[in-house]
């Protein structure tokens, strides 16, 4: 016999439910079923460490699946209650990740002695945990710095609102206040001593330069001072070198670089060879290596005259 329509209805209506929704970070965990028929609930639980958002209950009315299935959320952080402080924003509930700033009553401060003041939701709770505690009125010894001294004896405790002062050793350069303070039980924030750098004989030997005003054979520099270098007698300055006025930082010096002449087949004359230094504007005479031999029979190219410290050397070549 041929089927009504009547008849195709009344099958649909009495269909069972497909297979509940699935859910991330959760699962089904009661009422799993191979076929679900009308009436039917399922139970939903989250992996540790989410919360459940939604009904955990859901049924199967009509061929759909009512409520909606619930969300498995990351940990959720209740507002903190935090005595002596308060902290912002401040909401109903905070998802792992969410950050919170904690804002202490006058005469306490943040648990945290790091100056952080702030605490996040994860897995654990709320870290680091938000508290005030009452300031110390005391301040411990005073902290140490590197290469610096205090100019009194430390002690052991210090009333708030005293203070101690620092010096650095001859020709480093103190960084900040000299002064620190006891505030609250802490100290306010120490002083640096920055090295000096020292220009030595070696260090000028090995890149083929001089001071270029001075004799001396070694240098103490003060950090952020200059010194300013030359080429020494039959070097010329390398093309890749860095500056010769160079600026002494935190105990640094980056020397610039002078090669020898001979690269470019030269010489001084060798009735000027006892020379050392010369002035500014004063004249040195070069002459060609043997074997080698001048492009140009222009004698004033190889006269060259001192300006600013450099020789513009001349060169020749292979016979």
């Amino acid at each position: 016999s041929v089927a009504t329509n009547e008849d195709v209805c009344t099958a649909s209506a009495g269909a069972a439910c497909g297979e509940p929704p699935v859910i991330d970070f959760g699962e089904v965990a009661s009422g799993n079923k191979a076929e679900y028929e009308e009436n039917d609930s399922v139970q939903y639980t989250c992996n540790p460490g989410y919360t459940l958002s939604g009904s955990e209950w859901v049924t199967c009315r009509e061929r759909v699946w009512t409520p909606a299935a619930p969300q498995c959320l990351g940990m959720i952080c209740s507002p903190p209650r935090i005595p002596n402080g308060n902290f912002r924003p401040q909401e109903v509930s905070y998802m792992e990740g969410a950050t919170i700033t904690i804002y202490c009553n006058s005469g306490y401060h943040f648990k945290v002695v790091s100056g952080q003041n702030t605490a996040q939701c994860t897995k654990a709770g709320w870290v680091p945990s938000p508290e005030c505690v009452r300031k110390s009125e005391k301040c411990g010894p005073p902290p140490v710095i590197e290469s610096g001294d205090l100019l009194s004896f430390p002690q052991q405790e210090y009333a708030s609102g005293a203070t101690v002062e620092y010096k650095c050793p001859s020709l480093y350069v103190l960084k900040g206040s000299p002064t620190i303070t006891c505030v609250g039980g802490q100290w306010t924030t120490p002083p640096v001593c920055l090295v000096a750098c020292t220009a030595s004989e070696e260090d000028m030997d090995r890149n083929n330069i001089e001071l270029r005003e001075t004799t001396k054979k070694k240098l103490y520099l003060k950090s952020g001072d200059f010194a300013e270098f030359k080429c020494k007698v039959g070097y010329k300055q390398d093309p890749a070198s860095s500056p010769f006025r160079v600026q002494c930082v935190e105990g640094t010096l980056v020397y610039p670089h002078c090669n020898d002449m001979e690269k470019n087949n030269i010489q001084l004359k060798s009735s000027l060879s006892h020379h050392s230094t010369f002035l500014y504007g004063e004249y040195i005479y070069f002459e060609c290596r043997r074997w080698w031999h001048a492009k140009s029979s222009r004698a004033e190219e190889f006269k060259v005259q001192c300006l600013d410290g450099v020789f513009k050397y001349p060169r020749c070549h292979s016979k």
